[in-house]
């Protein structure tokens, strides 16, 4: 990008990841790292598509408690989406790490 030669103040413009704690649109970043997905809670619209990503040197997994999604193990660096179609609340949890649990609600 050139410079602006004219003097002229402008704010560059970036696009950032949606943000965990203020999701837009239909897509939401959920990070697990320190053994915890941050945010544990979220509400997200109807439609939108979550992405966890594993930050953690250990394996992990976002595992419905209802059955509804399975991760299966995400080593470091993995990802996994799951896009909720249907009003609710929907609560998962680590199977590897029993404590680290989180909630969508969709609304």
């Amino acid at each position: 990008m050139a410079a602006d030669s004219c003097g002229s103040s402008s704010t560059p413009t970036t696009t950032l990841p949606t943000s965990p704690t203020g999701p837009t649109g239909d897509n939401i970043q959920i990070w697990i790292q320190g053994d915890a997905f941050s945010p544990a809670s979220i509400n997200v619209p109807a439609g939108a598509t979550v992405h966890w990503t594993n930050m953690d040197a250990m394996t992990h997994t976002v595992t419905s408690d209802t059955g509804l999604f399975d991760s299966k193990n995400m080593s470091k660096g993995s990802d996994f989406s799951h896009t909720f179609s249907e009003k609710g609340t929907f609560n998962y949890h680590c199977a590897i790490h029993s404590f680290m649990k989180g909630t969508i609600i969709v609304e």
